[in-house]
This record gives C-alpha cells, sequence and structure tokens, in this order.
C-alpha cells in the first residue's frame, strides 16, 4: 500500500512538473510573439529628440507619437508601423515641406495618419508605397500631386482635404484594392488613375443626414460635380466620373472594371460634415483574401465628423488651402482596425523560430527546479491547497483549518493574516485585486455572512491607499453602495462590510433589457448620492458591482475615488477599457471627476446591452487610440426601447465631459422615459 501511495505521489509530481513546463512554454511563446504595449510619444517642437522625424526613427512598431499644435519645417520617412496623430485634433499640426521632395512618405505597411495639415510646392503631398496604411482628417494643399500611390495595395483614405494641387490623386497600374470616400476634392485635376480595382466610395453602411438615418455608400465631394440630391440621404443623382478621360487608363486586362474604377457612384452633394457614419458592417463578398478589414470599402466605425460647414483656409498658405477637417469623432483605427493586423498565427510561429528552443530550454529549466524545490520541502502543500495568485483567484472549496503562521505570505494567500483569524475563524479566501485580498466570513454576532477586505502588502503606499478607500467609503451610506458594518487600522487595517455573493462580472452579457435597464438604474441611483456628498467613483465597471440576491445593484470597492477639493485620492489607475478620455488624456479633456462616472456608466450599459466593450483591441495603444479617438460602435440592439438606450449611450461617451450629461439624475430620467 505505502509504495503505492509513493508511486501515485511520485506521479501526479511529474504531472504537475509537466504541467508547468506546459505553461511556461505557452507562456514565453504569448509574450514573445505577441506585443501588448505601445509607447506614446508626445512631440512639440523642443523635444530632447530634435525632430520629428528623430522621434521616428526612435519609434518602435505600433507606437504612438502625438504631435503638438505648431508649424514645423520638416520631410518625413515613416518606416514603421506607427500611429503618427495630432494631440489636439481641433488645433492641428502644419507640416511645410521644404525642396522637391514628397511632405510624408509612406514605406512601412500599417501606418496610421491622422489630423495633420501638409503645405509646400514640391513633388508630393503624401507619398504611398506600402500596403494596409489608413490616412484620415489630413488637409494637403500646393503640392504637384496631393496623394501619390506607388505599387500601394488596401490603403484608406477617408476624411481628407486635397484643395489646390495641381493633382489631387494619383495611381498607378499597380496600386489596387485602395478605397476613398468622405474626402473633399477642389483641385485643377483631381484624379489620375491607372487602377483598375479603386473604390470612390464606402460600401452600404448606415448613416446619419439631416438628421435621419439612412444605409448606402458614401462617396466624396467633388467641388466640380453639379448633380442634384436624390431622395435617399444626400447622395448625387449621378454617378461621377472621376477622370474624365478614362482611356488614360493603360495595360488593363477588364477594361470594364478599369471604367468602373473612375466612377464614383454615391457623389456627396454637401460637405462631408453633413454625414456621420455609423457602426461597423459586416465583410462583404469581393473582399481580398488576407487583406484589411476594411479592405478597401471604407468600413469605419463610429462616427465621422470631417467638414465644418465653411472650409478655412490654411494662414501663410496658396489662397484656397484647407484646414484639416477633423473631429474627435472621426474614427481612426489604428493597428488591428483598419489595418491587417498581425499575420496569422503560423506565419508569426515561422517568424519567430528561435522563440522556440529558447522557451524549450527555460521549460526545461522550470522543471529541474520545481521538482527539486519539492524535494527541499517535502510538502504536499500544492496539492492540498491549489496554486493562488495572480490577479484574481476564486477558491472553489473551503480552505483546511490547519494553519502555520511560519508560512508567510503563502499562508496569507489562503488565509486571513493570523491577527485577524481569532475575531473571524474559518474564513474563506475568495478573491484578490491589485491591492487587496477579500474573505467571506461569519458574523456570530449580528448572526450574517460578511465580508473582509484586507491589503495584500503592508507597506507605506499601499497602507495610504487603504486608509484614503476607506475614508471615503465609510461616508457613504445607499442601498445601491455595500454597506461597510466595521473598520480599523488595528492589529491590521481591514474592513468589514456587507458580504454580496453575486458580482455583474459573472453574468453572461448581453442582458435582457429590463434586467439591464434596472441594474444601471439602480448603479446610477448609487453614482447621484455620492455625487451629492462629492466624491466621484472613477472605476465603474462589471467587478465593482455586485448584484444582491433580490437584484438589487450595489457600487464596491471604491480605491480609486476622489472626494471633491481634495487632491488626486491615492493610486492613479484605471481599468483600461472602461477608461474616459480624461483619464488617458487630461491635458486635452481635462481633469477626471464625477463626469468620468457618467462616461463609464455609458461603457458599462453599452456591454451589457451587446455584450462586447465598446473599445478593444490586442494592446494598449491600440485601445488607448481607440478611447481618445473612435465613437463607440453602433448599438445595433433591436426592439421596444432600444433607441431610447442607444442614445443614452452614445450621449454618456461623448470624448469631451460637457457633452455628456452633466448629472446622473439625468440619466436616470431619461432610463425612466423607456416604455417596453
Amino acid at each position: 500500500m505505502e509504495k503505492a501511495e509513493t508511486a501515485n505521489r511520485r506521479r501526479g509530481r511529474l504531472r504537475q512538473a509537466a504541467a508547468t513546463t506546459g505553461i511556461v512554454l505557452l507562456l514565453v511563446l504569448i509574450f514573445s510573439v505577441t506585443p501588448v504595449t505601445a509607447t506614446v510619444f508626445t512631440y512639440g517642437g523642443n523635444s530632447t529628440y530634435g525632430s520629428l522625424q528623430n522621434i521616428i526613427n526612435a519609434a518602435n512598431s505600433s507606437d504612438v507619437i502625438l504631435v503638438k499644435s505648431g508649424t514645423y519645417a520638416e520631410n518625413l520617412t515613416i518606416d514603421r508601423p506607427l500611429i503618427v496623430q495630432a494631440e489636439d485634433p481641433r488645433n492641428p499640426p502644419h507640416l511645410v515641406a521644404s525642396g522637391q521632395e514628397a511632405a510624408i512618405s509612406l514605406t512601412a505597411k500599417g501606418i496610421v495618419l491622422d489630423g495633420l495639415v501638409l503645405s509646400g510646392n514640391g513633388h508630393y503631398g503624401i507619398l504611398v508605397q506600402s500596403d494596409n496604411n489608413q490616412i484620415s482628417n489630413v488637409s494637403i494643399s500646393g503640392f504637384r500631386q496631393g496623394i501619390r500611390l506607388k505599387s500601394a495595395v488596401n490603403n484608406e483614405f477617408g476624411s481628407n482635404s486635397l484643395v489646390n494641387n495641381t493633382i489631387g490623386i494619383v495611381l498607378d497600374h499597380e496600386s489596387q484594392v485602395n478605397a476613398f470616400y468622405l474626402n473633399y476634392l477642389d483641385n485643377p485635376v483631381d484624379v489620375e488613375s491607372q487602377s483598375g480595382d479603386t473604390t470612390w466610395s464606402n460600401r452600404p453602411s448606415k448613416y446619419l443626414y439631416e438628421g435621419k438615418m439612412y444605409t448606402g455608400s458614401l462617396g466624396n465631394y467633388w467641388k466640380k460635380y453639379t448633380g442634384s440630391a436624390t431622395a435617399v440621404g444626400g447622395i448625387g443623382s449621378v454617378p461621377y466620373p472621376v477622370q474624365q478621360n478614362a482611356s488614360s487608363v493603360q495595360d488593363t486586362k477588364d477594361s470594364k472594371s478599369a471604367t468602373s474604377s473612375l466612377v464614383d457612384r454615391a457623389p456627396l452633394v454637401n460637405l462631408p460634415a453633413m454625414y456621420t457614419l455609423m457602426g461597423r458592417e459586416e465583410q462583404q463578398p469581393g473582399t481580398v483574401p488576407g487583406s484589411a478589414p476594411n479592405s478597401g470599402h471604407g468600413s469605419v466605425p463610429g462616427s465621422v465628423s470631417t467638414m465644418p460647414d465653411s472650409v478655412p483656409t490654411i494662414p501663410g498658405s496658396a489662397p484656397g488651402a484647407v484646414m484639416p477637417l477633423v473631429s474627435d469623432a472621426f474614427p481612426v483605427s489604428g493597428p488591428g482596425s483598419l489595418n491587417a493586423g498581425p499575420p496569422p498565427f503560423p506565419v508569426n510561429l515561422v517568424q519567430y523560430w528561435w522563440v522556440v528552443p529558447i522557451a524549450l530550454i527555460i521549460s526545461a529549466a522550470a522543471g529541474i527546479w520545481y521538482e527539486r524545490k519539492r524535494k527541499r520541502t517535502g510538502t504536499d502543500n500544492d496539492e492540498r491547497e491549489g496554486n493562488l495568485g495572480g490577479n484574481t483567484t476564486v477558491v472553489k472549496k473551503t480552505v483546511p483549518s490547519a494553519r502555520d503562521d511560519s508560512e508567510g505570505l503563502h499562508h496569507y494567500a489562503a488565509h486571513l493574516p493570523p491577527a485577524l483569524e481569532k475575531k473571524y475563524p474559518g474564513a474563506e479566501y475568495l478573491a484578490e485585486g491589485g491591492a487587496c485580498r477579500v474573505f467571506r466570513a461569519w458574523d456570530p454576532v449580528e448572526g450574517r455572512d460578511v465580508a473582509v477586505k484586507v491589503p495584500i502588502r503592508f507597506d507605506e503606499v499601499t497602507g495610504t491607499q487603504f486608509t484614503k478607500e476607506l475614508h471615503v467609503w465609510q461616508s457613504l451610506h445607499h442601498p445601491n453602495i455595500v454597506e461597510i458594518y466595521a473598520a480599523n487600522i488595528f492589529p491590521v487595517p481591514y474592513i468589514e462590510m456587507q458580504y454580496v455573493e453575486s458580482s455583474l462580472a459573472s453574468m453572461k452579457f448581453p442582458l435582457e433589457q429590463k434586467t439591464t435597464i434596472a441594474i444601471v438604474k439602480g448603479v446610477a441611483q448609487g453614482l447621484q448620492y455620492a455625487h451629492e456628498q462629492g466624491i466621484a467613483h472613477r472605476d465603474i465597471k462589471p467587478g465593482n458591482v455586485l448584484i444582491a440576491p433580490d437584484g438589487t445593484a450595489k457600487i464596491t470597492d471604491w480605491g480609486l475615488a476622489k472626494a471633491e477639493g481634495t487632491k488626486q485620492s491615492g493610486i492613479i489607475g484605471f481599468s483600461l477599457e472602461y477608461a474616459a478620455p480624461e483619464q488617458l488624456a487630461p491635458n486635452i479633456y481635462g481633469e477626471p471627476g464625477i463626469w468620468t462616472d457618467i462616461y463609464q456608466l455609458g461603457v458599462l450599459f453599452y456591454e451589457m446591452s451587446t455584450g462586447e466593450v465598446p473599445f478593444k483591441g490586442g494592446g494598449m495603444g491600440e485601445v488607448t487610440h481607440a478611447i481618445l479617438h473612435d465613437n463607440p460602435p453602433l448599438f445595433s440592439r433591436s426592439g421596444p426601447g432600444s433607441a431610447e438606450i442607444g442614445a443614452i449611450i452614445l450621449r454618456c461617451m461623448k470624448k469631451h465631459p460637457q457633452d455628456r450629461y452633466q448629472s446622473v439624475s439625468e440619466i436616470i430620467g431619461d432610463l425612466e422615459k423607456i416604455r417596453f
């Protein structure tokens, strides 16, 4: 029997060693192959880098370069996938090109340009010699050729202004599957194209025009177009031949296709600012395999605001030069949205072949270390208590009562600190966040379950954060806020609070509309009470909303809360996918406050209604870019009340705080008007 048990234990250890090896290998592959972060550079002319080109040369793939307002005399070459955009879209930077070179040359795939003014008298405003790029909200004037494509495939040009160039757009024969839409063109010659596969409008999408919703394609605004509007959404009555001399298309095998690529079938009869694209449509037939998601069809999530009612000119430039027609609502896709994104997984493995032997060596070393550690300790604690750690861990069964204070931090991972164990005997470890752990315990005096929250670390920074949260939370007493029963900093800091078993994060989204509205209304009522006390939560998300057995929503975790009139409370942080623009760019949108809760309530409402957060992506830079510049995808649920819900969400999630609801009570009022 003993031999059999010994053999079983040995086999168990071998299985765990093999599992550890596999996990280590998987993690190494994931973090080696998939980049998850991006650096954000800000350039204002007095940078230590000296010039904008130097910053571009120093940046890595997927980095973001924010260019401050001002005038810069430079010619740029971008040879890696970067996001280069205006820091303040309302006051864009002006790049004045010198000599005969292009103002900006694109030689790498996956570049995003947004919100720049380009002027000069050289050959090209933008020279594109690569694929899968997006150029948006760029004003180009004074060049011989505003935009020139050379062997460039699957690029997208939306909401740009090309005015007073000798030729607006030039495409060679090898430039295929490119898309132009919602652009403003006023040049002696607008287009010269030898491309047999260029689209001059986006594929059918929902859009707003003069306060009404339509579905259809949107082309470009051609100053020379003389057709009248049809009855359908501000689209011209007849297609517009973008190139008057179609015979200049050379060497095309399909003359019919070549001719069709020189026609804008949905010319705009009004300035592009009058048309607002809504949402993201599904992929349609005709998309080039392996191309970008939009694949030259102009499928853009969010809304587009491109042209003012009048076209302002660039000070000091040639007459008629147009300022960039920018809006913070314009949906710049960035990596993973417009561009093609990373190649398929097998291609990644080939490209990073060297990761495999390194991962194998690390895995083997980890397995050897694991076995030696087990032999030294001679304990089966891991098998008994499970593997506890990470950001959040839920224990499925009650932890054994045997305790040994010498276990230290490993002991604390599964048990209350020893100083609290007598007060809360048999407490069960539930979960942990970034700074605290939560346990379920029984209060024999009151005869009720309670939740006990304690810091993970006992250092000065954590202690300060914990006591500030306690100070804010203790003053809040409302049915929609988790109640604190007791708290102290001795013998160790802890909070005893109302135990609520279910979290909104554990529910499967989307929820039924009536349930969603009831929960959102409850959260809003809790926030309204907190705001009346001068306190903003600033971290509203599903994990911080608990659901009582009767369905009441209760806000918890006030660790990032801030009282009105105080300095920054505790750690500056947030959950990225729920972050408001002012939490990411306070220099543009102002400091976070109660208006941040309103934005985050809109994100929560959106996720509960659709099953997805509005802004998501594979990396911090991509998500950050979307939050700062994209409108949320169209709220697409149907049925009674859906239009009202969509309107509430969009108003909550306006980029600028002054454009949102000014109080939570206004949201509650609109929620109460919804009828089913």
